[in-house]
């Protein structure tokens, strides 16, 4: 076969089916992973009702298209999170091919399969590739979105490519909310490109605002199906990063003037010099200044300036700040990459690969602006976006320098690439334990042992508290009232009915906020025989939730007996302390 004698064809083969054969062994473990469980009763909630209604009959339309799509892989293999998975893995093997097809077309077909690799022994890939979730297939419709418009900067915008713009777009937002973003890449073009391309940009513009606007009139629609009842997860969800951009940054942040100096880098970079100037001389006053501010409470040392810096730096660089610590390799490799090609190594440094660095610098600053919190979720599209840019400068330096030398610095110079791509697979995966404790740190699979022998032991008479809704319908089968422990659950997850009284928005379980409100009588006046708490631990940005409960208890002076103890949740059974000392 043709194919099979092109090197590069045939590495990409093996790579695709490395992603198949080690996703397989991820489908069947036992347990669900974080938030696996929303497209679990989502799911349900369209074999019910034909719509993605979760408990509290809240319609769930994040990821609608991937819900809908898991319904009918279900459907098909009689599963749930295996099929939802596979679905996952699917969509991250068509991000892969696309991602090599998208960067063949702008750099070379080293740099593709380059970039192929390494974003394939990325973490954040192989979490989201093993997750029920809608992450995975966003990926995939974003790249696709963007092999696109890579076809329209080739070419021109013609019909078809139009056609596929809105399409994508209108995926892409069935997929997640953030779809919209895509929209300022054609738009940055036709501001910054050549005056001649202004048309097609704009055109392409148009065809995905068109995709994005069809994609919400659906959900619209959707919506006027909804129930009176509940509301919806891109309401809350989409506003609250949305209004997190305009929420007032702290002091004396030096970090926006280092995103800036390096956004200017890459959309005038003849005006480096400039541009470095002025960022660097206002991070030096605006550090002159916080460090005045500091000694006035005390005498400056070590401690104490390394607090400043890195306050300083949180806004917008909280992301990339935590790529930093995690991946090392990855973060100097790209930055270096971007200063060497501004300096003039590997050659022209040409529109579109500049672009490269633009996006995942763009996800990254939009992720430590909003403050929503790190997970392995979130640093799927920036990390892909950020290999891809360093595959290609790496590719592109590499094969500038050795033009004018001689083979054998050629394989010196590839066997360095070589140990450049193993380094930074091990950068990806650097902490204790096997390559799978490492996937499982990254993504967590609650399996509570035991579980079932105490779901088997609850009385009808029994009140069932949880700490986390939607964990502990699907672990022990009812919830009679949620426990929101922490202003950070409560802000986000509560809803007022109309007698106000307040529930819990994914199961409509009345909310309390402290355990010792859990022992009132019921609505026929009887009081519950036992009150069990199940405890899920759960990662949020101010930290995990495992204290929340034992916290509380101690305020409360509650009595408590354990029913279960595992390192992911625990199961409680409490009492007041009277009703303990009259036994």
């Amino acid at each position: 076969m043709v194919f099979l004698r092109q090197p590069i064809r045939v590495a990409l083969l093996a790579l695709a089916a490395l992603i198949l054969v080690a996703g397989t062994f991820q489908l069947n473990r036992a347990g669900y992973s974080v938030d696996e469980e929303f497209t679990v009763f989502a799911v349900r909630g369209i074999q019910a009702e034909g719509l993605p209604l979760l408990p509290s009959q809240l319609l769930y339309d994040r990821g609608l298209l991937y819900s809908y799509a898991s319904w009918i892989a279900g459907t098909m293999s009689g599963s749930e999170l295996p099929a939802f998975r596979a679905l996952s893995l699917l969509s991250a093997l068509a991000s892969v091919l696309l991602m090599f097809t998208m960067v063949r077309r702008i750099a070379t077909d080293r740099a593709a399969l380059l970039a192929a690799a390494l974003v394939t022994m990325s973490l954040p890939f192989w979490a989201t590739a093993t997750t029920g979730r809608f992450y995975a297939p966003f990926l995939a419709a974003y790249l696709f979105g963007l092999f696109v418009l890579t076809k329209v900067h080739a070419e021109d915008a013609t019909r078809p490519l139009l056609l596929g713009l809105v399409a994508a777009a209108t995926v892409g937002r069935w997929l997640h909310e953030l779809e919209f973003t895509i929209v300022g890449i054609p738009l940055l073009c036709a501001a910054f490109g050549p005056r001649s391309e202004r048309r097609k940009w704009l055109a392409a513009t148009a065809a995905i605002a068109a995709g994005l606007l069809v994609a919400q009139a659906a959900l619209f629609a959707l919506q006027a199906l909804e129930p009176a009842r509940g509301e919806t997860m891109v309401r809350r969800f989409f506003l609250w990063q949305v209004l997190n951009l305009f929420e007032v940054p702290a002091a004396r942040q030096y970090g926006i003037l280092l995103a800036a100096m390096v956004v200017a880098w890459l959309i005038a970079p003849a005006r480096a010099a400039l541009a470095a100037v002025i960022a660097l001389s206002g991070t030096a006053m605006v550090i002159a200044f916080s460090l005045a501010r500091a000694s006035n409470f005390g005498p400056l040392n070590a401690a104490s300036i390394a607090t400043v810096l890195s306050d300083g730096a949180r806004y917008p660089l909280d992301m990339f700040r935590h790529v930093a610590w995690a991946n090392p390799v990855a973060a100097t490799l790209v930055l270096a990459g971007l200063v060497a090609r501004l300096t003039g190594a590997g050659g022209e440094w040409r529109p579109h690969e500049r672009a490269a660095h633009l996006l995942w610098l763009f996800w990254v600053l939009w992720f430590g602006a909003i403050d929503a919190g790190i997970t392995s979720n979130y640093l799927l599209l920036p990390v892909t976006l950020m290999l891809v840019a360093t595959a290609i400068d790496l590719d592109a330096i590499v094969s500038y320098l050795l033009l004018p030398v001689s083979p054998a610095s050629r394989r010196f110079a590839c066997a360095v690439a070589g140990l450049i791509v193993i380094g930074l697979g091990i950068d990806q995966w650097r902490a204790t334990g096997s390559v799978s404790d490492r996937l499982e740190a990254a993504r967590p699979t609650i399996r509570l042992a035991g579980i079932d022998e105490v779901r088997a032991g609850l009385l009808p008479t029994d009140r069932i508290a949880c700490t986390d809704e939607l964990a502990c319908l699907l672990l022990v089968g009812r919830i009679d009232r949620w426990l929101a422990l922490d202003d950070f659950v409560r802000e986000r997850f509560l809803v007022k009915l109309g007698d106000d009284k307040m529930v819990g928005v994914y199961t409509g379980a009345p909310a309390v906020f402290r355990p010792g409100d859990l022992f009132t009588a019921n609505a026929d006046g009887t009081l519950p025989d036992r009150v069990i708490v199940v405890d899920v631990f759960k990662q949020y940005p101010m930290g995990s939730s495992r204290s929340w409960l034992p916290r509380a208890i101690e305020l409360d002076g509650l009595q408590v007996t354990p029913l279960l103890e595992t390192p992911q949740g625990r199961v409680l059974q409490i009492s007041p302390q009277e009703s303990n000392a009259a036994r």
